[in-house]
């Protein structure tokens, strides 16, 4: 009670300090009521509850950053990067909808990205992510994320990047080198898994670091998931792709030092249409599934100096994915309808960072492919081509945490339908962020 009344007394010294309108005697008069009825039934005056007015104008306040990413490239190839590895031997012609050409010869925009991203309430928090090209607009990611469920469980929505692997959930402004590796680009295409769905995971109570992820997407991969339907594939409802992983980080008794490790597997519905004699005109159709799986590891060396100097980077992954499909429709050869289609690949890349001055970094790495290239034609014939690989040399200068200047080349050797391909290409690279963007993932 006493509590209470000293309470009061502040409240009147401090209102009673300054000049006072007649209707502020009234509010005077009517909080001093209050409050001498509430210490009659409570040792404590409760503070009044936010308004609803309040708490709309403190969710209007997201993090908005803008990412400005160019490039020049250019390459010695006599048909443009975009065409070899169209023609990859084993990973081409894919014939699937979305492709994406290759970067032109000379200046070229990745895109422009427009982030938002904020709290919602203390049980959600949402972001998105617009890229923007010259064509237009494009919804990269569109999120909803659970911020309170119990037991280390989280529940994401919307669309967004799969959390596999190391590439995969990082946006192309935070790759390391200024392309992907072979892998993703032949397997996944320009975006990667990047799909609308629903994710499920689980940090796992354990004395180091594992947390397992399920999800479940629609279906639209520009290469390897895809569902075409119409009137010569059957429709497949969604959700048609499904993704498990598993990442674990064992503590290490040198603070200096961190390692995680990640495994992966996805199954997914798989359409294919393709020109048989090259008319312009589909004439045969293609159903079945896709499914990839592999592992990853990044290994981080803190140098603890300024700057990043001394600090390390190692990181890889790899893949094997298989399609199994069946000829659902043939117009030039029925004889064909009901055959199978079979296709084996692997690829792996291994790549290294190391800062050598403050701010600055040199990189290093390597990327192979079609270690295993198996193809089993409908008609019954096989083939098991060469597999391709390159080397990347990069350089880069981050002025501040707000501006990056990058140079690689890279040379890669390609097993192409017209033969080996030996292609040289440069990049300089120029990145600049406007405003407020959230922090990467380890």
């Amino acid at each position: 009670m006493k509590k209470n009344y000293i309470y009061l007394m502040v409240l009147i010294i401090i209102l009673c300090s300054a000049p006072l309108r007649a209707q502020d005697d009234q509010q005077l008069e009517k909080e001093i009521e209050e409050l001498l009825a509430g210490a009659k039934s409570s040792e404590e005056i409760k503070r009044p509850a936010p308004s609803s007015t309040g708490r709309y104008f403190q969710s209007l306040n997201p993090d908005i950053s803008v990412i400005v990413d160019t490039f020049y490239q250019r390459d010695d190839s006599k048909e443009g990067i975009a065409h070899i590895f169209e023609e990859t031997e084993g990973f081409g012609h894919s014939c699937t909808a979305g492709h994406h050409h290759g970067p032109d010869e000379g200046f070229n925009m990745n895109h422009l990205e427009l982030y938002f991203s904020a709290n919602a309430d203390p049980y959600f928090k949402g972001w998105g992510v617009a890229a923007v090209t010259e064509e237009g607009a494009e919804m990269e990611e569109a999120v909803i994320q659970t911020t309170a469920l119990p037991h280390g469980l989280q529940l994401k929505f919307g669309k967004f990047f799969s959390d596999f692997g190391r590439i995969n959930p990082q946006h192309a402004h935070s790759w390391d080198f200024s392309d992907q590796p072979l892998i993703y680009r032949l397997t996944l295409g320009t975006h990667g898994l990047n799909d609308k769905g629903i994710q499920a995971s689980w940090l796992m109570p354990t004395d180091f670091y594992l947390l397992a992820g399920l999800e479940a997407f629609q279906g639209n991969n520009e290469v390897m998931f895809n569902h075409i339907g119409g009137d010569h594939l059957s429709d497949k409802s969604g959700p048609r792709i499904f993704v498990g992983w598993l990442k674990l980080a064992p503590n290490l008794a040198n603070v200096n030092h961190a390692i995680q490790f990640g495994t992966f597997f996805s199954r997914g519905v798989h359409q294919e249409e393709h020109d048989g004699n090259t008319d312009g005109t589909y004439d045969h159709w293609l159903t079945g599934h896709s499914k990839f799986g592999g592992f990853d590891f990044v290994y981080k060396f803190d140098d603890l100096r300024a700057y990043g100097v001394g600090d390390i980077t190692v990181q890889g992954e790899y893949f094997q994915r298989r399609k199994d499909l069946t000829v659902e429709n043939h117009d030039l050869n029925t004889a064909l309808i009901g055959r199978d289609k079979i296709e084996k690949q692997d690829g792996y890349y291994l790549q290294t960072t190391y800062g050598f001055l403050p701010r600055w970094r040199v990189g290093v790495r390597w990327d192979r492919i079609g270690m295993i290239n198996d193809i089993d034609l409908p008609p019954g014939t096989s083939s098991s081509p060469d597999g391709s690989d390159q080397l990347a040399l990069m350089v880069d200068w981050t002025l501040s945490e707000f501006s990056r200047l990058r140079f690689q080349y890279t040379d890669g050797d390609y097993e192409t339908e017209e033969g080996k391909e030996d292609v040289s290409r440069i990049f300089l690279q120029l990145q600049i962020s406007l405003g407020t963007h959230g922090a990467h993932k380890f």
